[in-house]
C-alpha cells in the first residue's frame, strides 16, 4: 500500500470521481469501522481502480478526513443560506441546535463516521480538515457573544464553554440514537435540549419575564374556564 505522503499524479482531477471515492469510503467506514475498511473495499464500492484513489488521496486515512471536510463544508453552505434570514441570538441557538439533529437524523453512516470514529482521533484534530469541522461550530460561540451584548443571556457566559454544552448534548444523544436506536427521531428532542440550553444561558430579567408571563397567563386560563379561585 503506497504511504500517505505518496505523490500524487497532477492531471485534472474529476469531480465526479473524487465524490465517488468519498460516498464509497463513507459506506465502507459506516459499516466497518475505519481499523477494518480497507482501500480494496472502498475502491469496490467506488467503482474505481487503487492507482486512481491514490491519484486522489494518498491513504485511507485522508480519505477519512476528506469525508469529514466535505459533508461538514456541505451543511455549512446550508447553514450560510438562511443565516441572513434570523436575528435573534436565541433563534439562532434554536436554529443550530435544530440543524445539527436534523443533520445528523438524515446522514446515519456520516454520523458514525463523525461520532464513533473521529471524534476521538489525535490525528484528525491535528489536520486540516478538522479545522472546518472546528469553523462549523462558530455560529454557536458568535450567537452567544451577541446574546451577553445584547442582554439576553448572562454577561459572565464563557461562550466557548457553552458550544461545549451545546454539541455535548447533541453528540451524547446521537451516539445513544445511533447505539441504542432511541430516541426514534432525534429532531423530537430539539425543544429540550434549547429549554435546558436557555435555562443556563438566559439572564436572570430574562428569567423573570418569562416566569411573570407564564403566571398571567395562568391566571388568565382559570378565570376563562371558570376557576372558583378567581
Amino acid at each position: 500500500m503506497p504511504p500517505s505522503t505518496a505523490p500524487k499524479k497532477t492531471r485534472k482531477r474529476n469531480p465526479q470521481t473524487e465524490a465517488a471515492i468519498l460516498e464509497g469510503g463513507l459506506l465502507v467506514f459506516g459499516e466497518k469501522g475505519f481499523e477494518a475498511a480497507t482501500v480494496a473495499a472502498i475502491c469496490h464500492q467506488a467503482g474505481v481502480s487503487e492507482p486512481t484513489l491514490y491519484e486522489y488521496f494518498g491513504s485511507k486515512e485522508e480519505v477519512l478526513f476528506s469525508i469529514a471536510e466535505v459533508w461538514t463544508r456541505r451543511e455549512l453552505e446550508r447553514l450560510g443560506e438562511i443565516a441572513p434570514y434570523i436575528h435573534s441570538p436565541t433563534e439562532k441557538i434554536r436554529v443550530v441546535i435544530q440543524a445539527y439533529l436534523d443533520f445528523y437524523e438524515s446522514n446515519p453512516l456520516y454520523s458514525s463516521v463523525a461520532l464513533l470514529t473521529l471524534k476521538g482521533s489525535r490525528s484528525f484534530i491535528a489536520s486540516p480538515s478538522y479545522e472546518v469541522v472546528r469553523e462549523s461550530t462558530r455560529p454557536i460561540v458568535e450567537a452567544v457573544r451577541e446574546g451577553v451584548a445584547s442582554g439576553e443571556f448572562r454577561p459572565s457566559l464563557d461562550p466557548y464553554l457553552v458550544r461545549s454544552m451545546v454539541l455535548g448534548f447533541i453528540e451524547h444523544l446521537t451516539v445513544g440514537w445511533l447505539l441504542t436506536g432511541r430516541p426514534e427521531r432525534l429532531s423530537d428532542q430539539r425543544d429540550t435540549i434549547f429549554d435546558m440550553v436557555m435555562c443556563a444561558v438566559r439572564a436572570e430579567d430574562q428569567r423573570e419575564t418569562v416566569e411573570l408571563r407564564l403566571h398571567a397567563t395562568g391566571a388568565e386560563l382559570r378565570r376563562l374556564c371558570g376557576d372558583p379561585r378567581e
